[in-house]
């Protein structure tokens, strides 16, 4: 059901209202509009980027950001509306960023570990020539996580930021590229990853 339009000019009244209290520095306000979209923005975020560490971040993002142009803000539409549209342009903009860094740590992990290379001999010892097909078949993620923490012995922080994730997805990461690397190898059990057990 549709909402009647007095009522909804009303609302966007009010939200206009707020926004310009708001932006005007007052406090109660600000609160108010944190209060009301903390919980929706935060959803949107955590669907928009499949994680929740960086869910928050981005909430960070987006409400500073939106302090700093509350008046802006016409009242055309909703408050939420345009503060998801902000978040929306932090979420394009994580995006571009990850995958630039992915790029990049992809481009690393076939640099460290070229087929004919002794790197991935050295990091691993007692590895047949199935490692570079396994690690190959890695999503991104799983192999720059695998690197990082066994190539550069980085901690989950780094690794995380790296990644542009959360500290427990990086984790996620790491323990998944060991679990299929230990399935797909012939080494099976026996092959053991130094760090797979070890703190950050």
């Amino acid at each position: 059901m549709s909402m009647d339009p007095t009522a909804n000019e009303e609302r966007l009244q009010d939200d206009l209202a707020l926004a310009r209290a708001a932006a005007g520095g007052d406090p109660a306000a600000w609160r108010e509009i944190y209060d009301t979209t903390c919980q929706p923005l935060f959803n949107f975020l955590c669907y928009q980027t499949g994680d929740r560490d960086t869910a928050r971040d981005l909430l960070q993002e987006t409400y500073v950001t939106a302090l700093q142009r509350l008046d802006s803000f016409q009242g055309e539409g909703s408050l939420l509306a345009w503060l998801r549209a902000v978040a929306l342009r932090k979420c394009l903009d994580w995006r571009r960023r990850a995958k630039a860094r992915l790029r990049k740590l992809t481009a690393l992990a076939r640099e460290r570990t070229p087929l004919a290379s002794s790197g991935a001999e050295e990091a691993f010892p007692g590895l047949g020539d199935g490692f570079q097909a396994a690690l190959d078949r890695l999503s991104s993620r799983q192999r720059a996580a695998l690197l990082l923490r066994e190539l550069e012995d980085l901690p989950f922080a780094d690794i995380a930021e790296q990644l542009g994730c959360g500290e427990p997805t990086a984790r996620v990461h790491y323990h998944r590229a060991c679990r299929n690397m230990r399935q797909w190898l012939d080494e099976g059990d026996d092959l053991v990853f130094g760090n797979a057990g070890g703190a950050s």
